[in-house]
């Protein structure tokens, strides 16, 4: 078995009697309305996979793990000749990405439920989908020659690696997303000194659940996959060069994989083209010229230069003239979400959504009254705000992005007093309004959930709720630190079993009981 990496989160899985490709991201127009670009830059491989799927007589497959445009991107899709390809896609409760997929001519389309396997010439492919309503996401496993390849990308299975290496057996090459991929802390209104506080706490947030994703699956050779990207607009520019973010390059986890593991696993700094041998745990670098620390800056300023003219004929379409009908028609959007948002009374302080170029016009969302309107001003007290181009908003109006896509663009701002994160908040800003339903009626689930575990913290045994409320991932399979913080497996939220289990990252609580010793 031999994996070519096609950048970002993409594979070329080539056994000995079929190819699996896996998240293509080659648009040379990025993701995200052109938010995200791809680091270092993959275009050109466009080609070289459609010569590739010209040339095999082998079985062709397709896997796109979710719908996030830098995993599907129909731009590759639609410049590839896909007749000969079956499509392998998780099942998710909505059928979004299967109603993009199913219009692209192709041999097929394999919907798959989690866990299931799909056999193919010389081996198998299994799926693990992850559907918590605020995220939809999957991994695969390619199993064939007596070889396995688990690709997770970003998709937040750490509760399951245990289980998945008991079923499956020895893993040979592990890939997972280390970099984030979120608004908080990159477009929230911080001083330098929180916002490098609060980056350096996710950062190694996520090289530490990377590392003992690594130390489930003890694999022979780990891929870092799925991030950072680049950004080339100049309103994003910036971003790149800070000193600390939630967007490490791979030198970074490395780095910090061989002072934590310190063991013998095989980590491959590998750019697109690059091609692993699995058998012989040998790389063949296609790529000659390298982006390093020593030079990144400067290939970023000449990609960056290559865009210069696409960006200013993106802003040459943009017209504030019709602001009022903007701000009337994201009223009956707020209002239309507000109307299926079950949850609402339990958030008690206002949303306010403010146009960034025109920021006399405020929108205010009362979430107890279950109404949005316009304000003159924002109130003084507990709030949470955000600040957009009316542009960008109008996108979404559009139907140009969803609310979750217009979320990575990060072309905003936001404020929260008080700063915590709540959960049905987050889900009310990035999901579209048919989604809000489902959404609150799986938070209701989790909170109404009778599953309990036994930990041991600081020499006391605990009885606590077995899922988290976030997302509803297995605490059994998380980890205690500082002897009394248990921590979530999936996204890290720590609670404090000395104090009634309380969240002391963000809202949120599971319910604790001390035992009493026997």
């Amino acid at each position: 078995m031999t994996i070519t990496y096609l950048g970002h989160a993409g594979f070329l899985v080539e056994t000995q009697q079929a190819i699996i490709i896996m998240d293509a991201w080659l648009s040379p127009y990025g993701a995200f309305d052109s938010a995200w670009f791809q680091f270092p830059c993959n275009h050109h491989l466009l080609e070289s996979v459609q010569q590739k799927l010209q040339e095999t007589d082998k079985e062709k497959y397709i896997y796109v793990s979710h719908e996030h445009k830098d995993h599907f991107d129909i731009h590759t899709l639609q410049n590839l000749d896909l007749k000969d390809v079956t499509f392998v896609i998780p099942k998710f409760r909505r059928p979004v990405l299967y109603d993009l997929i199913q219009p692209i001519p192709s041999k097929n389309i394999l919907l798959c439920e989690s866990d299931t396997r799909i056999d193919i010439p010389g081996g198998y492919l299994k799926i693990y989908a992850e559907d918590s309503e605020l995220n939809r996401d999957s991994g695969i496993l390619v199993c064939a020659d007596e070889q396995r390849f688990l690709n997770i990308n970003d998709c937040k299975i750490h509760d399951r690696l245990t289980r998945i290496c008991m079923d499956e057996g020895e893993i040979n090459v592990f890939a997972a997303q280390f970099s984030g991929a979120t608004w908080h802390p990159v477009c929230y209104d911080y001083d330098e000194v929180t916002y490098q506080r609060i980056s350096r706490k996710k950062m190694f947030s996520k090289f530490e659940a990377t590392a003992r994703a690594i130390e489930a699956i003890q694999p022979t050779a780990f891929i870092p996959s799925a991030g950072p990207p680049c950004f080339l607009d100049p309103l994003l520019f910036h971003i790149n060069f800070e000193p600390v973010n939630i967007f490490p390059r791979n030198a970074h986890l490395l780095d910090y994989l061989d002072k934590r593991l310190k063991n013998n696993l095989y980590c491959p700094d590998m750019m697109p083209a690059d091609c692993l041998d699995i058998q012989t745990n040998t790389l063949t670098y296609k790529t000659k010229n390298r982006v390093n620390e020593d030079n990144f800056k400067s290939y970023l300023k000449e990609y960056a230069e290559r865009y210069t003219t696409f960006f200013e004929d993106r802003k040459k379409h943009f017209s504030t003239k019709n602001i009022n009908q903007i701000q009337a028609r994201l009223i009956d959007e707020l209002n239309k979400k507000l109307s299926r948002f079950t949850l609402s009374t339990q958030i008690d302080r206002p949303l306010y959504v403010q146009f960034s170029d025109q920021p006399t016009y405020v929108t205010q969302v009362d979430f107890q009254s279950k109404k949005a309107t316009t304000v003159s001003a924002i109130d003084k007290g507990d709030f949470y705000r955000m600040a957009a181009p009316s542009y960008e908003l109008e996108r979404i109006l559009d139907g140009h992005l969803t609310w979750e896509d217009f979320s990575l663009t990060f072309r905003m701002q936001l404020n929260r007093q008080p700063d915590v994160y709540q959960t049905i908040m987050q889900g009310f800003l990035i999901l579209e309004a048919e989604d809000l339903e489902p959404f609150c009626s799986h938070i209701l689930a989790l909170e109404n959930n009778n599953e309990r575990i036994v930990v041991e913290a600081g020499g006391c045994r605990y009885s606590v709720d077995k899922l988290c409320p976030h997302q509803g991932a297995d605490l059994s399979q998380g980890w205690i630190e500082e002897g009394r913080y248990l921590v979530c497996p999936r996204h890290r939220w720590r609670f404090d079993l000395q104090q009634d289990g309380v969240c002391v990252d963000n809202a949120g609580t599971v319910n604790c009981i001390a035992l009493e010793e026997d």
